[in-house]
């Protein structure tokens, strides 16, 4: 009888064990409201809305628009505020294409946006981006401890980038047979 409760308590605990725990999974329905979220705190121009996203580890890289990068998230919130300096405002919309997948305590999202930048003075600038983003759950939160923002590169610029790649580049002297 003890070797049959045994057995008996050793399965039902196996299946309570979720195998599918580490296995990426669709997140998006999880995510989307998160990034609109994240979306909006930016748009306040106000870096200290968004930073609750964000994890606060000095070593991680973020990648925006401009500059470059920032190391960690104080250089990120202080050059953001030098970027944003000379705008009115700034209006974020998360396209339909967004994306996500979670694989345990890791997730990563991929999306197109839309912006609008009015500058103090000036036309706005309208342009499309493009992120990623990782996010790691730390406790109860979901945190972004990396992003990449980009906007991609004008036809013409492409255009010319993918020529410059295609032409052969010879190097020294055909040799002769």
């Amino acid at each position: 009888m003890k070797k049959i409760l045994i057995v008996l308590a050793t399965a039902w605990l196996a299946g309570c064990v979720d195998s599918d725990a580490g296995k990426p999974k669709d997140a998006t329905a999880l995510f989307r409201p998160h990034f609109e979220k994240v979306s909006s705190a930016w748009s306040t121009l106000d870096p200290s809305k968004p930073s609750m996203f964000y994890a606060k580890d000095a070593n991680l890289t973020f990648f925006d628009i401009s500059p470059l990068k920032y190391q960690g998230w104080q250089e990120y919130e202080d050059g953001f505020k030098k970027v944003a300096a000379n705008w009115k405002s700034m209006q974020i919309t998360v396209a339909p294409d967004f994306h996500a997948t979670q694989a345990g305590n890791i997730a990563w999202a991929t999306y197109t946006l839309d912006f609008v930048i009015p500058p103090q003075t000036g036309d706005p600038v309208k342009a499309q981006a493009r992120g990623t983003d990782i996010l790691e759950k730390r406790g109860e939160e979901w945190l972004i401890i990396h992003e990449h923002v980009s906007v991609p590169m004008a036809e013409e610029q492409s255009t010319v980038t993918t020529k410059a790649k295609a032409a052969p580049h010879h190097k020294g002297k055909k040799k002769k047979n």
